[in-house]
């Protein structure tokens, strides 16, 4: 699987958010909340959907979907949405092909060859999943893409 190294600069994502888990007491807002954002987000016309996790790679968890903005005029926002500011960093960078219903099984490939590579998840920093406006209702489809960002400390080989 193949992936790249970006630096992110710092940025914001306002959205609609929900603690979710995949642990014994399951709980998976995540297709709700994209559903949300897609309505909202088409209508203010951005060209991409960002999916915010945090922690990353955890049981629990809090997500927020919504869109990435340069600055946010928060005494307009409606009541309803959060805003998240998150710091420059590291990140590598996979992709994800095909129906939605594939992405866990992109994840366990990721998480392979994360491991293999010698990462480590940087802690506080959200895994970040953008989706281009162009595939917005082609979820079921083989032409769906989707980006996930991992973020990274030190790469301990360098």
């Amino acid at each position: 699987m193949k992936f790249k190294e970006v630096v992110k600069e710092s940025f914001v994502v306002v959205g609609y958010s929900a603690p979710g888990s995949w642990g014994e007491d399951f709980v998976y807002p995540i297709p709700g909340l994209w559903e949300k954002a897609k309505e909202f987000i088409a209508s203010d016309q951005v060209d991409q959907i960002v999916g915010v996790c945090l922690p990353p790679r955890s049981d629990d968890y809090y997500y927020t979907c919504g869109m990435e903005m340069d600055s946010v005029a928060f005494r307009r926002m409606r009541k309803d949405l959060t805003a998240h500011l998150f710091p420059k960093q590291k990140y590598v960078v996979f992709n994800h092909k095909g129906p939605a219903r594939n992405i866990p099984a992109t994840y366990h490939k990721l998480w392979k060859v994360f491991d293999r590579e010698g990462y480590h998840i940087e802690k506080g920093m959200p895994e970040i999943e953008v989706v281009d406006r162009h595939l917005f209702g082609k979820e079921d489809s083989d032409e769906y893409e989707m980006d996930i960002w991992i973020p990274v400390g030190e790469h301990p080989r360098a």
